[in-house]
């Protein structure tokens, strides 16, 4: 991955959340590639804005979220389907939603965080390298889109799971959960069909393998910074097709 300079804005993982691997979201169910020995230092900020103009920088952001995708949505999408383009990625970064995770200078993961509406704001596009899964990449990039967005005075934060109508994913499932335990509750869905009777076809639907909810989950940045040494008080309802 290409290095970029920074832009001002920095969050640098404390030693007591880089020495959690296993609470990454992207370790998904299996713990890819071990634990490694001793957890590197992760620094996190917003690209520059010029950073978009940057033809292998956003190359290289763009493959990083397709290839993570393509592993954590398997079985969702239509053969061939990637998450996003380069000139997509382009934009984000020129708009300044943008933010990368480095270790050692080196780019390893990314998220997109913008501002939805009054003060909720919502982070997608997390990305983190297959390299360094497991050391925190995916928890720092999570934990700087709040600060961020308590900076920039959200009150909450959002985050959307695809998930699929009639089976159960479990790279989504453990998503959930992960989500759950840092402070994110389900608030709502919409439902995406690509093969109910009068269904819209629209982007995205028609690129869908399999019918699919999006769960809107949001977390209120007033309460607390993270939840991630807590339990989930609730049980916790399948984000299946059923909706109660």
């Amino acid at each position: 991955m290409t290095a970029y300079p920074p832009s001002g804005v920095k969050r640098t993982a404390p030693a007591h959340e880089r020495n959690s691997a296993i609470s990454d979201p992207l370790l998904a169910i299996h713990f890819l590639g071990g634990f490694e020995m001793r957890a590197p230092e992760i620094e996190t900020d917003l690209l520059p804005v010029e950073a978009g103009a940057d033809s292998h920088l956003v190359g290289d952001l763009t493959e990083l979220i397709n290839d993570v995708h393509a592993v954590e949505e398997s079985g969702l999408w239509a053969e061939g389907t990637v998450r996003t383009t380069t000139g997509e990625v382009a934009g984000m970064i020129a708009a300044g939603e943008i933010a990368a995770a480095r270790v050692d200078g080196r780019i390893v993961g990314c998220v997109r965080v913008r501002r939805i509406s009054g003060e909720t704001g919502e982070f997608g596009m997390l990305a983190a390298s297959p390299d360094h899964r497991g050391v925190g990449v995916g928890r720092d990039l999570v934990a700087f889109a709040e600060d961020l967005g308590r900076r920039k005075g959200l009150t909450e934060m959002g985050v959307e799971l695809l998930v699929p109508w009639a089976w159960s994913h479990p790279s989504k499932d453990f998503l959930f959960d992960w989500y759950t335990r840092r402070g994110y509750r389900e608030t709502g869905y919409r439902e995406i069909a690509t093969d109910t009777p009068g269904a819209s076809r629209s982007y995205p639907a028609r690129l869908l393998a399999t019918p699919c909810d999006v769960l809107i989950l949001r977390k209120d940045l007033r309460k607390h910074r993270d939840l991630g040494a807590r339990r989930d008080p609730g049980g916790r309802r399948d984000p299946g097709r059923a909706r109660a």
